[in-house]
């Protein structure tokens, strides 16, 4: 019996070997499963903390947006000073951007109503390692070459921002949902002790 014990254990001690592997001590293990928990730990409050963040940023947002501009508007104020010396002005905000969604009928809007060169048309061809010479010429050549150009169009975000703000301080109106565009009031909170 204690032969065979042992060739059993020399067997498994042959195979440990030719397989290249080694035996792991407890502590090493007890050290990973630290390191594992650790890494667990921290992934759980990395996304606690994110969504801390995004709470904190809604928060944030309905403050500067909504409630401080109505707070001062129902007072006919837009701007206060502070006994602190800081200062909340209420200025225009614009913001608009194109969904995929609604990219057709804004493209066509815009175009329709002399605005098309907010559009840029963007046209791009990959090519591989070696083909250089092929680039050269790219455009008058592309269809003779028989590549496959991808094309994309697309506005700006910052000039379809400049473009709302302009249409909008000119009186003009505008396709608000199309375009993805907004237009109220924000504060700005300046010098706040202890703050920026």
């Amino acid at each position: 019996m204690k032969n065979t014990y042992k060739a059993k254990e020399s067997l498994v001690d042959d195979m440990e070997k030719d397989s290249g592997l080694h035996k792991v001590k407890d502590s090493d293990v007890d050290q990973i499963a630290s390191l594992c928990q650790q890494y667990a730990d921290l992934e759980k409050d990395i996304a606690k903390d994110e969504q801390i963040l995004k709470d904190k940023q809604e928060r944030f947002r309905k403050l500067s947006f909504e409630v401080i501009p109505s707070a001062l508007a129902e007072r006919n104020l837009t701007s206060l000073k502070l006994i602190d010396g800081s200062e909340i002005n209420v200025k225009p905000y614009y913001s608009a951007r194109i969904t995929q969604e609604n990219q057709d009928k804004a493209f066509k809007w815009l175009r329709d109503n002399d605005h098309g060169d907010l559009i840029k048309n963007e046209v791009t061809v990959s090519f591989g390692r070696g083909e250089d010479k092929g680039a050269d010429g790219l455009m008058s050549n592309l269809v003779k070459q028989g590549l496959e150009p991808s094309q994309k169009t697309h506005v700006h975000p910052s000039s379809l921002k400049g473009f709302v703000r302009e249409q909008l301080e000119n009186g003009n109106d505008l396709p608000f949902d199309l375009l993805g565009a907004y237009a109220g009031q924000r504060a700005v909170v300046k010098n706040i002790k202890g703050g920026k």
